[in-house]
């Protein structure tokens, strides 16, 4: 980036330390550095012409740029570093050059005097293509002017001259700030909190407290773990800044919230400087001697300091109770909603999917599925959700889309009416409710279900008759299924009278029998049948039977009703009940690696172990209370 490459300097002012001068005995090298072999015909590329370890340069003279135009340099910088006790330091000018057309050029070394011979560094050749950029492409000259004035100004303010205060001068370039979008919001609202560190100095810096951020929901919009830097002007000087952090914040609760401070620990290092400079009459060797004599000719100095931003304190605003829709579930921003049927020609009993996408910016992640009012007949699940939200735009925006798995339970025409969504638009300060389009499908019967005709009956032609076939292919499957319950009622009451009978004429000639029936009668445990399909590789139901036992034993333990079978009202009711937060998160995720399973199956036996573990744990938790 060329951002990078011109900050080059100010890297190495952060990275390395300095010494005094000593003889350098390291080889001189004059090379030129392309910033890419490779590039489009809209891109820039960037030339740097490298000499290391020289004390002394004259008569510079930068080549011809054939099929490019210079948009910018020459940009200065220099450095040193000092890798196994060995020095190594160097000085360079670079161009920034876009093609001017498709081809095949090779650009010529560089020609100096170094140390009194006459040098050339190594030729490069581009590749300018009619399509996309190279491996990497430096960006436009708007973001190359972003670098205010002569870059020089900030290499040289770790120079202390004579007279000149070491606290003054590190209070007045090296101080770190935080910066939010606005200081007044409304619960739900997000926020931009950006904190900063402003440098116009050589120094090593380390984050020795990162802010908390207590009280918001937070989503980065930056790697904190890269170097994210770039130039501001402040009060007309250009400093180079590095964004500790950028953050999104969604307050969670009104009230005055105070974003927690950075504190950063800085080794400050200073040239102690005579004050005394060559002169030369060639303004490009001016450049090079500017940037090395007083380097070389310097006492170092050594400064520690700890900065911390100042408090920033943000007052969040509660939401109007006034006209608050009744369905509002705490959306804020600016929505829209469509609703969509997978496919509107279904068979009963068969699974199907409606899928309900939320669009627009605002407090996306945190949005509830909207609640569907579905048929009597038909037989629905808690929703999945899966998000498209670019977390580095702000406010944020995007598509959260909730899908619906559903299972029409009789054949028939269906209608699912529209899905109302509620939210607050905080720049109208008002609620809106809007509604996707009302939806229908039709339900034929299960084909594999139609009973077919007797053997040796013929069938019967009148419309009763009819209607009765009907009827009875229509609820064959409901029949049978009463038959096949009502026999195991039955064998199992007359195991259990069998039972009975033994316990009874063998009580007065084996008593010790006694203990053996009472361990059978113990309560079992709800996960039994799921370690048994695990263990027998009847993965197919592992997913379902696990589901419902968790269900199960979650309704029971905080006394649901049926209408409660959701996972807001379950998760809602471990809120209230004091559970802790690990425990709520543990719940939601076993909740939804359910759901995605039972409709997208993953056989792995190891999560489906883990997933068997993390169920056992929570219900051991909640059995604790």
């Amino acid at each position: 980036m060329l951002i990078d490459k011109m900050l080059l300097s100010k890297r190495l002012v952060l990275g390395w330390l300095l010494m005094v001068a000593q003889p350098l005995l390291a080889q001189v090298k004059f090379t030129t550095v392309a910033s890419s072999r490779e590039v489009g015909r809209s891109d820039y590329v960037q030339l740097e012409f490298v000499v290391e370890n020289a004390k002394e340069i004259e008569h510079f003279v930068p080549p011809d740029f054939p099929g490019f135009r210079v948009v910018q340099g020459p940009i200065q910088s220099s450095g040193m570093s000092i890798i196994n006790g060995n020095m190594s330091q160097y000085k360079s000018l670079a161009f920034v050059l876009q093609p001017t057309r498709v081809g095949h050029f090779s650009i010529a070394g560089a020609t100096a005097t170094v140390d009194g011979k006459a040098l050339r560094s190594n030729p490069v050749s581009i590749e300018v293509s009619s399509t996309g950029g190279g491996s990497n492409p430096v960006p436009a000259p708007s973001a190359a002017r972003a670098w205010p004035g002569d870059p020089s100004e900030m290499d040289r303010d770790y120079l202390l001259k004579p007279g000149e205060n070491v606290d003054d001068k590190i209070r007045k370039n090296l101080f770190v700030k935080v910066q939010v979008s606005k200081t007044q919001c409304y619960v739900g609202e997000p926020i931009v909190a950006t904190y900063k560190l402003y440098s116009r100095l050589q120094s090593e810096s380390r984050v020795s407290h990162h802010p908390s951020l207590n009280g918001f929901s937070v989503y980065d919009m930056v790697d904190p773990s890269r170097d994210n830097s770039s130039v501001e002007m402040v009060n007309g000087r250009p400093f180079t800044v590095h964004t500790i952090r950028k953050a999104q914040l969604i307050p969670l609760q009104a009230g005055t919230i105070e974003l927690d401070p950075v504190q950063v620990d800085n080794t400050v290092h200073f040239l102690q400087t005579s004050g005394q400079r060559r002169h030369s009459s060639n303004s490009i060797v001016d450049l090079f001697e500017a940037l090395g004599d007083e380097d070389l000719n310097g006492t170092p100095l050594e400064r520690n300091i700890t900065l911390e931003s100042k408090p920033t304190a943000i007052s969040v605003k509660a939401l109007p109770e006034d006209k608050k829709p009744a369905n509002f579930d705490g959306a804020v921003g600016q929505f829209s909603i469509n609703a969509n049927l997978e496919k509107k020609n279904l068979v009963a009993q068969d699974a199907a999917t409606l899928t309900l996408t939320v669009k627009g910016i605002g407090n996306l992640p945190v949005l509830d599925a909207p609640t569907i009012l579905w048929p009597a007949t038909v037989e629905s699940y808690d929703a999945t959700e899966k998000e498209n939200i670019d977390k580095s735009v702000a406010p944020l925006g995007g598509t959260k889309t909730f899908s619906y798995s559903f299972i029409p339970k009789v054949k028939g025409d269906y209608s699912i009416p529209a899905v109302s969504f509620s939210y607050f638009d905080p720049v109208s300060a008002c609620y809106r409710t809007i509604q996707s389009a009302a939806l229908s499908f039709r339900a034929s019967a299960p084909k594999n279900r139609i009973a077919a005709p007797l053997v040796g009956v013929p069938m019967a032609s009148t419309p009763e008759a009819t209607g009765f076939v009907h009827f009875i292919g229509d609820h064959l499957t409901t029949l049978f299924a009463i038959l096949i319950l009502s026999a195991v009622a039955f064998l199992l009451g007359l195991q259990n009278w069998r039972l009975r009978k033994r316990s009874i004429n063998t009580q007065s000639l084996e008593p010790q029998v006694v203990p053996q029936i009472a361990a059978v009668a113990a309560p079992k445990d709800p996960l039994d049948k799921s370690r048994a399909l695990l263990a027998s590789g009847d993965y197919s139901d592992f997913y379902g039977e696990l589901n419902r036992a968790v269900w199960k034993a979650l309704s029971e333990k905080l006394n649901l009703s049926s209408s409660q079978w959701n996972k807001g009202d379950i998760l809602r009711h471990l809120q209230a009940r004091g559970s802790e937060p690990w425990l709520i998160n543990l719940v939601s995720s076993i909740f939804q690696e359910c759901e995605m399973s039972l409709y997208t199956p993953n056989y792995n036996t190891r999560d489906m172990q883990l997933l068997l573990q993390d169920a056992s744990v929570m219900l051991n938790e909640l059995g604790k209370h």
